[in-house]
């Protein structure tokens, strides 16, 4: 599986190197990411949740997503443990960054490279197990993610967040006796579709348009950030699923749902956070940074850490 993971990464990779030469062709700017950035958010996103989720009732499946759910709580509040107790800076400047460290270390980008990903590698059955991760990770996202960067949680992005919604609406659309009509459903699956190649070209774009200031100095925090991301984290994750494995061994598609859990969490630094730096004032360049770094350094580490755990829980 872990070549199928590098294949789809060199996919990915070819499609953002279009979205960097485009973006740098045609001199691209805040403007271009932020309606690209807000068309894939609210309109392909949603409708590929949806297209997901448009599938013939099986309970036995929904208890699976049930399971798929309680595993990413798992993990997340695990690393967000971790991440507490690991960053904690001694002087104020560098204590500003500590709230960026940690958000960092906990959210990945399971949506806009853990969709696309998840879908190379495992299909459609696999996305569908995905969702539970993207659900469980907005809400910790606008709840302590939040709370790390702004002192308080705020409910009203979770209930409007369109991912949860399109989470809630495809599970009322799952247990129906009945499946969308196909005029309605292959418009809806056609623009879902266009989740990868979106994603990868405003993935290319945000690193066209990159400038971060004082990187020297923080080249040892974010060295750091990627030791704990990519490793201690690769680590955490796999022991929370190998456990699972062993626990929990009458879940329908464990294999797959625990595989999917794992990739998720391995993915690179997510883009919210930098989004979250710009609202409240933190250091944008910073958590750019953080995301570039992750983003180059996951091509590696990813495949490597599918490879171990394939080893692992045969």
């Amino acid at each position: 599986m872990h070549f199928l993971v590098m294949k789809q990464f060199v996919i990915m990779i070819i499609i953002a190197a279009v979205g960097f030469i485009i973006t740098r062709a045609f001199k691209f700017g805040k403007t271009e990411q932020n309606y690209v950035s807000t068309t894939l958010l609210y309109f392909i996103n949603p409708c590929l949740i949806i297209d997901h989720f448009n599938i013939e009732f099986d309970a036995s499946r929904l208890k699976s997503f049930a399971f798929a759910t309680c595993l990413s709580i798992v993990v997340h509040l695990l690393m967000m443990a971790f991440a507490v107790l690991i960053f904690r800076s001694k002087t104020e400047e560098e204590k500003a960054l500590d709230c960026l460290d940690r958000t960092a270390a906990v959210f990945t980008n399971c949506g806009f490279i853990g969709i696309p990903l998840i879908h190379g590698v495992l299909g459609t059955e696999g996305v569908f197990y995905l969702l539970a991760y993207v659900a469980v990770f907005n809400v910790m996202l606008w709840t302590l993610g939040y709370a790390l960067i702004a002192g308080k949680p705020n409910a009203k992005k979770i209930i409007t967040n369109p991912n949860i919604l399109c989470v809630l609406i495809g599970i009322v659309i799952f247990c129906l006796p009945f499946k969308i009509p196909e005029i309605i459903a292959t418009p809806i699956k056609l623009i879902g579709g266009m989740n990868t190649a979106t994603a990868m070209i405003l993935l290319g774009m945000l690193f066209a348009n990159f400038k971060c200031k004082n990187m020297q100095r923080r080249a040892f925090r974010v060295i750091r950030l990627c030791f704990v991301r990519h490793i201690l984290f690769a680590f955490v994750a796999l022991l929370v699923v190998f456990f699972a494995t062993k626990c929990f061994p009458k879940i329908n598609d464990l294999k797959m749902i625990c595989t999917v859990v794992y990739i998720a969490a391995l993915c690179p630094v997510g883009m919210s956070v930098s989004s979250m730096a710009v609202i409240f004032d933190r250091d944008e360049s910073y958590s750019a940074l953080l995301c570039l770094c992750t983003s180059i350094i996951s091509v590696i580490t990813l495949p490597a850490s599918v490879a171990l755990a394939e080893h692992v829980l045969k």
